[in-house]
């Protein structure tokens, strides 16, 4: 059973109708809200189950170290901050640049629900308290979304809050998560997107494009999956080798090849053409600290990469959505060839002797 996504339709087909080529996030919000929005990172010191022994304490083989090392250097110059101090110093530069007219706090380092429910309250609270602040988006793990937890972010919904919950499911293919150690599997991200929808909260799912071990149509596959799991967004990036890392170290072996640029551009195109319409595309690259990159040579900043994403959907004549679709639809439900039945096998008995 599909479950129903939050996002209004009806404004993402005039998008495509003015002309867009994807469901942008950005333009969806400015016309859904009536204001811009822009995603203050918030680094409340969590950890993450895959690091600390409660599942494995080797991470995921990308992972640099809970993912605090990477991010824009107005975050990095109020790390170990409070909350509150965090989101004053970004929101006052952020709006001196005329990014945005309103914000939301954007817990985002390591797994930000992995710590008891009167502790994230407490976190919560003081974020939204903050009068500019309109709302919480929530970087997690599947695996560590109990309901408990959502009872506590559906009481925001109720008071007039935006609410997000960012799953880092990165695949949907089983094999791919068991070799990049992820310690978790597809059905924990089914049943997470299901719940957190019965609560009233949106669900941005993180995709990586260039996992080892998995081929350019199982990562088509994982479009079309979370078009019908139901997710409202979907930030797309390529696999970045940051130092440190186990994958590093298969990269520097010569066992794992990033991808390419072109390569990249064409399979995003490829993905979105496999996507849902109605998926909100969020980020379609990743910004990431240089000092510790490793590959791939190429700028993968996301305004570098998606106006080329652009220019080869204009290219191919094409847009998101052109080729989602899941099996044959009521009117293909006819023999072809003018009803020719197959040739049926020859059923030879076959003796033999010993």
């Amino acid at each position: 059973m599909r479950i129903k996504q939050n996002v209004n339709k009806d404004v993402i087909d005039e998008l495509y109708e003015e002309g867009y080529l994807y469901a942008a996030f950005g333009e969806y919000w400015r016309r859904t809200r009536g204001y811009k929005m822009f995603k203050i990172p918030v680094d409340a010191d969590f950890l993450c189950p895959n690091w600390d022994g409660r599942l494995s304490n080797r991470g995921c083989t990308y992972c640099p170290g809970l993912g605090k090392e990477v991010g824009r250097p107005t975050f990095f110059e109020v790390q170990g901050k409070s909350v509150r101090a965090q989101l004053d110093h970004q929101i006052e530069y952020h709006r001196g640049k005329g990014v945005a007219e309103k914000f939301m706090a954007y817990f985002y380092p390591a797994t930000n629900t992995y710590r008891r429910v009167t502790e994230l309250e407490k976190l919560f609270e003081e974020a939204i308290s903050h009068p500019d602040v309109i709302g919480l988006s929530i970087g997690t793990r599947p695996d560590c979304v109990p309901d408990e937890i959502l009872d506590v972010l559906e009481g925001y919904t109720k008071r007039g809050y935006e609410v997000w919950i960012e799953l880092g499911q990165q695949t949907y293919h089983y094999h791919t998560i068991e070799k990049i150690n992820r310690r978790h599997g597809i059905a924990e991200c089914i049943d997470a997107t299901g719940r957190i929808k019965e609560h009233g909260i949106f669900v941005c799912d993180h995709i990586i494009l260039g996992l080892p071990y998995e081929t350019p149509g199982e990562m088509i596959e994982t479009a079309r999956i979370l078009s019908v799991v139901g997710v409202d967004a979907v930030k797309i990036y390529p696999l970045l080798v940051m130092k440190g890392t186990r994958i590093a170290g298969e990269f520097s072996a010569g066992k794992y090849r990033p991808i390419a640029f072109t390569e990249y551009i064409n399979l995003v195109c490829d993905f979105l053409e496999n996507l849902s319409p109605y998926v909100l595309i969020q980020r379609l690259s990743k910004d990431c600290g240089l000092q510790l990159k490793l590959a791939p040579e190429w700028n993968t900043f996301r305004l570098n990469v998606s106006s080329r994403i652009e220019k080869e959907l204009k290219r191919r004549g094409t847009k998101q959505g052109v080729r989602y679709k899941m099996g044959l639809g009521e009117v293909e439900l006819f023999p072809l060839n003018g009803g020719i039945k197959p040739v049926p096998a020859i059923n030879a008995s076959v003796s033999c002797n010993f």
